[in-house]
């Protein structure tokens, strides 16, 4: 398997086909992605590692995937549930448990999120404003997916103002 260097490969900011569209789509709201399956990237049970680098004061809102997930701090501060997490700081969450909001901080920050199944890093869990849980599949629908933020990226306002 080939190994990457963030500062030095680029070919380190990559997807897989099946996540190209994605892969395609995170820059419109300020998040660059690169996805490295831990086996078949076609096969919905491979587990998937997604790095995230985020701009600065980016907000990742309250959501949740359908599998469990471990995210690590690589690169800069992310302010969640009242605490800030630097670069080795682990956050975790179980399979349709909700967390979030998450900011990152003045530098931005980079993570690197493993989830325990390829479909966790396609679909988002969230409640709408009336309470309802919504499954979207990013792959399908990224604009409705991330919708809140590609709102707030047109405005040009940063998260801290929308």
């Amino acid at each position: 398997m080939p190994n990457y260097s963030m500062d030095e490969d680029a070919a380190y900011w990559q997807a897989p086909e099946r996540f190209r569209s994605l892969f395609d789509q995170t820059p419109s709201m300020g998040v660059k992605t690169s996805y490295f399956p831990l086996g078949d990237p076609n096969d919905d049970n491979t587990p998937m590692a997604v790095v995230l680098q985020m701009e600065p004061g980016y907000v990742i809102t309250n959501h949740a995937h359908a599998c469990e997930r471990v995210e690590v701090i690589m690169r800069g501060t992310l302010t969640a549930e009242g605490r800030v997490y630097k670069p080795g700081d682990v956050l975790t969450a179980k399979a349709n448990e909700f967390y979030g909001p998450k900011v990152a901080g003045k530098d931005g920050c980079t993570t690197l999120e493993v989830f325990a199944k390829a479909t966790g890093s396609i679909w988002r869990i969230v409640k709408n404003e009336s309470g309802e849980v919504v499954r979207t599949n990013m792959l399908e629908s990224f604009t409705t997916a991330f919708a809140h933020a590609l709102k707030k990226k047109e405005k040009g306002s940063t998260p801290e103002q929308a």
